[in-house]
């Protein structure tokens, strides 16, 4: 008999994850997000890094369930939550919540900071007008928002961007959930702030135990928060690994792109493409999304998808290049 612990199971299971969009007429489709399968574990961020169009905001909204996935299953708390309505959706709400990406389109101009918190703790926490005060009190003190007693009156235009981002991880954390999608929650701020919502982020991540899915298009970020990084293109996992791995040794073609683009990266150069053409989203396609912009496809590449292939523990890549099927050196 094994006397070895068992592992956790992951607080959040993506498997075979398809969402479809139709087109003008309705007969022909496109699939942003095109069989997708991963985890989250509890209390872990994994990074979901592409380009703009990937399909990283579509991911994060259908494991709300915003959108309603086409096939493929979403667990959570080991329940299915796929196709849930109703009730069970309301209860989901509790569980999984959103940070959305513009802090001045996700907030009403006409309700108050107050406002704002206390639907939220009334339709999923209840409790008489005192302890609904104290739990929005607690809520400002922890996210930055003071003096609390003259925060709680302001409007969000007497806001400034970092405040009002402040305010809405506030009111996601007012129902108390295991799990929250960051989309790219601080691209639209100053730059002089962005580091002080990360902050914020990750110390909430450690208080209350939280898992994240992060969705960026920027590697630098995802590096500072991520535990894990997956890069997404054209709804197709390339890569996944932890992110001082991924940073370091990056296999894919398409994430050395993304290195060679982020700034401040010491691999910042400009790398050759064969296309900058936007990928096709079509059903029809076929082969790695890839393929017509990179340097290093063969005809393998363009008639199929290469599978996920694990290369090292918790590394895996999906490319045919022999290049990216190199060993992982082991970090300092």
């Amino acid at each position: 008999m094994s006397l070895e612990p068992l592992a956790a199971a992951p607080l959040v299971t993506v498997e075979h994850l398809v969402v479809r969009f139709p087109l003008r007429g309705g007969r022909q489709f496109i699939r942003p997000v095109d069989d997708v399968s991963f985890t989250i574990g509890s209390g872990e961020v994994l990074a979901l890094v592409g380009e703009s169009g990937s399909g990283k905001t579509t991911i994060g909204r259908t494991l709300l369930r915003i959108l309603e996935p086409s096939f493929g299953r979403i667990s959570v708390a080991g329940t299915d939550v796929s196709h849930i309505k109703g009730r069970e959706l309301t209860a989901y709400r509790r569980q999984a919540q959103m940070i959305f990406q513009d802090p001045f389109a996700s907030l009403n101009p006409v309700k108050t900071v107050e406002n704002h918190l206390v639907f939220p703790i009334r339709k999923h926490q209840g409790g008489n007008k005192e302890s609904v005060d104290q739990l929005i009190d607690d809520l400002l003190e922890r996210v930055g928002l003071t003096p609390v007693n003259e925060t709680r009156k302001k409007f969000p235009h007497e806001l400034s961007g970092g405040q009002r981002q402040r305010l809405a991880i506030a009111r996601a954390l007012a129902v108390q959930p295991q799990f929250l999608v960051a989309d790219e929650p601080i691209s639209m701020l100053d730059v002089s702030i962005r580091a002080g919502i990360l902050q914020l982020l990750g110390q909430l991540k450690r208080d209350f135990h939280l898992s994240f899915l992060y969705v960026t298009h920027d590697l630098a970020s995802a590096r500072y928060f991520g535990d894990r990084i997956m890069v997404l293109y054209a709804g197709k996992i390339m890569e996944s690994a932890p992110s001082r791995d991924l940073i370091r040794n990056p296999l894919h073609p398409y994430t050395k792109l993304l290195l060679a683009a982020t700034p401040g990266s010491s691999t910042r150069h400009r790398l050759p493409e064969k296309d900058n053409q936007p990928p096709d989203l079509s059903e029809a396609r076929v082969g790695c999304p890839f393929a017509p912009r990179c340097l290093s496809a063969t005809t393998e590449c363009t008639n199929s998808m290469p599978p996920m292939t694990v290369v090292a523990p918790e590394r895996s890549v999906a490319c045919y290049h022999p290049d990216a099927l190199i060993s992982v050196k082991p970090l300092p």
